[in-house]
């Protein structure tokens, strides 16, 4: 059995596990970790899901996948109780597993993300990395020039650069495995089945500028989630915990004590 990679940063009994998004990683929290190990009582789980960061790669990714693989880590960690946090991807694995391990959970935190479909708008990011030939560059200021060609945000090139490592022989290669993600994107973004009401303490934190989560998506929400509340984040998009560090740690924090 396969046990997905994580960085463990804290040494305390109340245990946080979180999930990052589509071709993140751990690495991705880590400020967010650093922060709330200030509080001792935390114990905080940076993971990389399957195909992602330092975790192994496969052939297969879905929801129900990911969920294995969570629990294969609790059950490896000898942990019983978590709050869990998930952000986009990580947010939707996140649900999934609180329909089927909500005994694990103390409170679901859901960042940026519904469990409706969304469409493959991120394409472009997987043609722009797969369009890179990476034997071909000897520094990583060469791959982000290509990468400007196809991708204008600089915000997203960065984030993109953080999938591209170095091997034993200074080799650029990808941490990520893109190939697969990209054939699988579309399962990624379906739609997420819940036959019964999920009555675990949950948040939704939104970006206000973000459009992952609007009006109608409440409603559903407030359905599927009786106790759930919808947290907003001023001034922040899809990437909540980056666009606004501050606002959003203080939520989360009051969250986790509260």
């Amino acid at each position: 059995m396969k046990i997905l990679h994580s960085k463990i940063i804290g040494s305390g009994n109340s245990h946080i596990i979180i999930l990052h998004g589509l071709l993140g990683m751990g690495d991705n929290w880590k400020s967010v970790a650093n922060k709330l190990s200030d509080d001792k009582s935390f114990c905080i789980h940076l993971i990389d899901q399957r195909n992602h960061g330092k975790s192994f790669h496969s052939d297969k990714i879905n929801y129900n996948l990911m969920v294995d693989d969570l629990h294969n880590y609790l059950k490896h960690h000898s942990i019983d109780k978590c709050f869990l946090v998930g952000h986009s991807m990580g947010g939707k694995t996140a649900i999934n597993f609180s329909m089927l391990h909500r005994e694990y959970l103390n409170k679901l935190i859901i960042v940026d993300i519904a469990p409706k479909k969304y469409e493959p708008k991120f394409n472009y990011l997987f043609l722009a990395l797969k369009s890179l030939n990476l034997g071909n560059y000897s520094s990583r200021k060469e791959i982000e020039i290509e990468l400007t060609k196809t991708v204008v945000e600089k915000s997203l090139i960065f984030f993109l650069l953080k999938n591209i490592g170095r091997d034993s022989n200074n080799k650029f290669f990808f941490k990520a495995n893109v190939s697969v993600l990209h054939q699988n994107l579309v399962v990624l973004m379906e739609k997420l089945i819940i036959d019964e009401q999920i009555l675990i303490d949950t948040f939704f934190i939104k970006g206000e500028k973000s459009a992952y989560i609007n009006e109608k998506d409440v409603i559903l929400i407030k359905d599927k989630f009786p106790n759930s509340e919808i947290i907003s984040i001023p001034n922040s998009g899809h990437w909540v915990h980056a666009e606004n560090p501050e606002y959003f740690n203080a939520e989360l924090l009051q969250i986790l004590k509260n």
